[in-house]
C-alpha cells in the first residue's frame, strides 16, 4: 500500500487535531481536580469548625480488617472489590480511617 503526499498531509493534520483536542481535555480535567480539591478542603474546615466528623465510606467488613495495621493491604483490596475504586482512592480511604481509628 502506498500513500500519496495528500494522504500523508491529511493523516498529519488529523493527528495534530486529535493531539490538540486531547491536550484541551487534559487541561480541563486538571482544573476540575483542582476545584474539587479546594471544595473538599473547605468542607473539611467547615465540618471541623462545627465539630462534625465526615462519615466513613468504608463498610463494616473493611473497617474490621483495617483495624489491624498489618492487614492494611487486605483492607485496601477489600475496599476496591466492594466499591470498584482505583488503588489510589482505596489506599487514601483506608489510610484515613486508620489514622482516625487510633
Amino acid at each position: 500500500m502506498t500513500f500519496t503526499l495528500h494522504d500523508l498531509l491529511y493523516l498529519g493534520l488529523l493527528t495534530l487535531v486529535v493531539s490538540v483536542t486531547m491536550l484541551g481535555f487534559s487541561s480541563r480535567v486538571g482544573r476540575l481536580e483542582s476545584k474539587i480539591s479546594r471544595v473538599e478542603r473547605g468542607l473539611t474546615l467547615l465540618m471541623e469548625n462545627a465539630n462534625l466528623e465526615m462519615p466513613s465510606l468504608l463498610s463494616e467488613r473493611v473497617k474490621q480488617i483495617a483495624k489491624n495495621p498489618k492487614r492494611k493491604i487486605e483492607a485496601i483490596r477489600a475496599y476496591r472489590e466492594e466499591t470498584g475504586a482505583g488503588l489510589k482512592e482505596a489506599k487514601e480511604a483506608v489510610e484515613e480511617f486508620m489514622s482516625r481509628d487510633r
